[in-house]
């Protein structure tokens, strides 16, 4: 596939380059540092307004198991290498209830979760059966040479499902995708490149090349939605004491996955890389 064939290319060249670095020091760690490899998704959080409600459509639909669960409070889950914790917010106030003023009509933020599965029709058939929202049908990303369908979870969250296909009979489900709403992409776009060392994919659909960018680093896809300039800031709209139904926050790993501490990135997401 020709987005498989650019991540060999990339792994290619790291692994040039970190065999130069290594011919000319005995260091593991920048050995380490430069491998891009084994780079994920490790983790994020939602806040919600019922955790109990959240946390049993992530296990039912997508076999993420719970960890822990405190009424009320948060929810630990985790697939793989990657942790879901659910909070329990405030106020809660959804996506859908926010009152726009003129003019406005979008929010900057994290706006989607994506997972492949090995079991993606029957993921699709289930959540149809129960009369979940499929707000996009199976589609190919003719970019990334993957099909895929969105649903939302009970608050609204976009979750984009890709098609892995395993013939194991066990569920296998990897956390994979994040998407960003930004009305400064091309700052956006900088910021996880120059930070993070994502590196942007070649389009070849041009049918959304008009808003949209992909990067990818390792095992994550990025992808950035272009948004007027006008869009509002979380910050802007927020009554005080109310909290947003959202994704909060996003966590890559490296490797063993050191202590790191949370940043901002240019839209004021926070982003936490362990490495």
């Amino acid at each position: 596939m020709m987005f498989q064939k650019a991540m060999i290319q990339d792994l290619k060249k790291n692994l040039f380059f970190t065999l130069a670095i290594f011919a000319s020091t005995t260091s593991y760690e920048l050995f380490a540092q430069t491998d891009a490899s084994d780079f994920m998704l490790s983790g994020t959080t939602i806040v919600a307004k019922d955790v109990k409600l959240s946390a049993t459509w992530y296990r039912k639909y997508l076999d993420i198991a719970i960890k822990e669960y405190k009424p009320h409070q948060h929810v630990k889950m985790k697939t793989g290498e990657f942790s879901l914790y659910i909070k329990q917010g405030k106020n809660i106030m959804l996506k859908s209830q926010i009152q726009f003023p003129k003019g406005k009509k979008y929010i900057n933020g994290i706006t989607k979760i994506g997972f492949s599965s090995n079991k993606f029709e029957e993921v699709k058939a289930n959540l149809i059966a129960s009369n979940q929202k499929i707000l996009e049908d199976i589609t190919e990303d003719k970019n990334l040479e993957m099909r895929y369908f969105l649903t939302t979870d009970p608050d609204g969250n976009q979750v984009q499902i890709f098609d892995e296909p395993n013939p194991v009979d066990s569920t296998i489900t990897k956390a994979m995708f994040f998407s960003i709403t930004s009305s400064d992409y091309i700052n956006t776009m900088k910021w996880y490149e120059e930070n993070i060392d994502f590196t942007e994919i070649q389009i070849v659909d041009e049918s959304k090349i008009h808003y949209q960018n992909l990067l990818h680093k390792g095992h994550v896809i990025f992808e950035i939605i272009h948004l007027p300039y006008e869009s509002l800031e979380t910050t802007e709209f927020m009554p005080l004491g109310r909290e947003l139904a959202s994704f909060d926050e996003i966590k890559f790993k490296s490797g063993a996955g050191k202590a790191g501490t949370f940043e901002m990135d240019n839209n004021a997401n926070k982003v936490q890389w362990l490495r």
